[in-house]
């Protein structure tokens, strides 16, 4: 008798509980990262190949990885790479592997771009001790036209940092230098920079042995070990940060959660600042130095208008409030709405878009994860999408507009910072909703879009349910009352075959695989 084949499902299934009684944490989401990396398929390509063998190469690629994450080795450095924001960066063995608290790091040195930006001139970035290269490269990335210099005390980091660079086509926009802090950078340049952004080494030291061995045993205690309070490369920072910075430029720091507060007081003992302030990271604890130089820039650059509620009539909008909300959607702004289905918090999708980080850090969202569109109409979605199946366009015909999402692969026409990273898909949704559907075509642009509320807590159905936190973050809020179907949309997988029920919400299994003809 043949020998069962070891197919993509069956060697999920075993992966999964193999790591989970090796003690990882997130056992199916690394089976899935493994096997995303040895086969090529992408994750929603796992679920719609479920009975395709694996080689026999893809095989042994797989028992080398899970043996190895197995073992306790960060799965970063298993599979070489991993995404973070908008862009995918190689990771090796002695750099530090980005956090996802990093991106909240890079969504607020984004703010000191854009007011520089707003204030008529090119912005210049510092990043001191770069690891990766995830923050220089995701600022270089997601902000054309910005210039970022980037050091790092270790070779190694340097040489990965450039790797990445380079691989990301953005070698014109960012320098990277071995050097301690900021003493090889340019003298020319210092007194220049819009933004010093840092991720430095912040744990104290009697605290670097009590880490999971995944971290102390694998990653680079250089990068780790911030000395006895954990601030010592950040008094350092403090030193120099008033020769870098421009009058009104940013200091951003990520620090350790016991000591931010400590950060905070010694910056504000230092003087010359017009404003500093602890800030938050995806899970809601202090986490980040965010301050501002005295000067001009300190105080301008503003996006958008003080935020505030106002009442909307979801099926008949008035003139008023489609302009008003047009308007701080046009200026990169984020909104709270009401949809058909939940209330949704959303920003014009157009590239490199404040408000679309902006979003991420108001929820606390992965940034792994990319935003749904929100579109006018059915026809956009042979727009957004590419490779469409019959089925696919059936759906949308019969069940837009309506609570039903498409998550299909995306067209020439969508940014790529909108995209899933390795999937190369978008979330569309048609929304029974005139207010959402009239605001997209006034601004001639999808609404990306997700749920008004922090991750991880429930929904919104009604404009008094959305969270006060949310409200004050927001540059707009439109209370249409309760919504009409308040459930969340289903959700469908377009890219294989069959249609692949992701989340059954408003609209049930049953009617989506009937309209599909299935």
């Amino acid at each position: 008798m043949a020998e069962e084949a070891w197919t993509v499902g069956k060697i999920l299934s075993w992966t999964t509980g193999y790591l989970e009684r090796k003690g990882d944490e997130h056992p199916r989401l690394s089976a899935e990262w493994l096997l995303n990396n040895v086969t090529g398929l992408s994750r929603v390509e796992v679920y719609t190949n479920f009975d395709r063998p694996l080689t026999q190469e893809e095989l042994d690629g797989m028992h080398d990885a899970v043996v190895r994450r197995g073992s306790g080795e960060p799965l970063q450095y298993v599979t070489g790479e991993m995404p973070f924001r908008h862009i995918v960066l190689r990771c090796e063995r002695g750099v530090l592997i980005p956090r996802p608290e990093t991106e909240v790091l890079v969504d607020v040195a984004l703010e000191g771009v854009d007011r520089a930006v707003a204030a008529g001139h090119s912005a210049q970035v510092l990043e001191l001790g770069c690891g990766t290269g995830c923050i220089a490269c995701s600022i270089a990335s997601e902000r054309e036209g910005t210039r970022v210099v980037a050091t790092d005390l270790s070779p190694r980091a340097v040489a990965l940092a450039a790797r990445n660079r380079d691989a990301l086509g953005v070698g014109r926009s960012v320098d990277v230098i071995e050097c301690d802090l900021a003493s090889g950078v340019d003298e020319d340049l210092m007194g220049g920079f819009d933004v010093l952004v840092s991720n430095p080494p912040y744990i104290p030291s009697a605290v670097v042995p009590t880490l999971p061995e995944e971290v102390v045993g694998y990653e680079p205690g250089l990068a780790l070990d911030g000395g006895e309070d954990g601030l010592d490369v950040l008094r350092r920072i403090l030193e120099l940060a008033p020769r870098a910075l421009r009058p009104g430029g940013l200091l951003c720091v990520e620090l350790f959660e016991d000591n931010v507060a400590t950060a905070a007081e010694l910056c504000r003992s230092q003087g010359g600042w017009a404003s500093v302030e602890v800030r938050e990271d995806l899970t809601h604890r202090p986490r980040f130095l965010v301050a501002w130089r005295e000067g001009s820039l300190a105080e301008g650059g503003e996006l958008c208008t003080p935020r505030r509620v106002v009442p909307v009539d979801q099926d008949d909008p008035s003139p008023d409030v489609l302009r008003e909300a047009s308007r701080v959607l046009s200026a990169g702004g984020v909104l709270v709405m009401p949809t058909d289905s939940v209330y949704g918090i959303g920003c014009a999708a157009t590239p490199q878009n404040p408000g679309h980080g902006r979003i991420f850090q108001i929820k606390g969202r992965d940034r792994a994860q990319t935003l749904p569109w929100l579109v006018a109409d059915a026809e956009d979605l042979e727009r957004f999408g590419r490779e469409l199946p019959a089925w696919a366009l059936a759906l949308a015909r019969e069940l837009w507009p309506g609570a039903l999402t498409l998550v299909v692969r995306a067209s020439e026409l969508v940014p790529r910072e909108y995209v899933l990273p390795g999937d190369d898909t978008i979330a569309l949704r048609c929304p029974d909703s005139n207010l959402v559907r009239r605001l997209a075509r006034e601004l001639g642009v999808p609404l990306a879009t997700t749920s008004a509320n922090t991750h991880g807590s429930p929904s919104a159905t009604s404009g008094d349910a959305v969270e006060a936190r949310l409200v004050a973050m927001a540059d707009l809020t439109l209370d249409g009352g309760p919504a009409p179907v308040a459930v969340a949309s289903t959700i469908v997988s377009c890219v294989g075959e069959r249609p692949v029920i992701l989340r059954e919400g408003a609209i049930p299994a049953d009617e989506v695989l009937r309209v599909a003809g299935l």
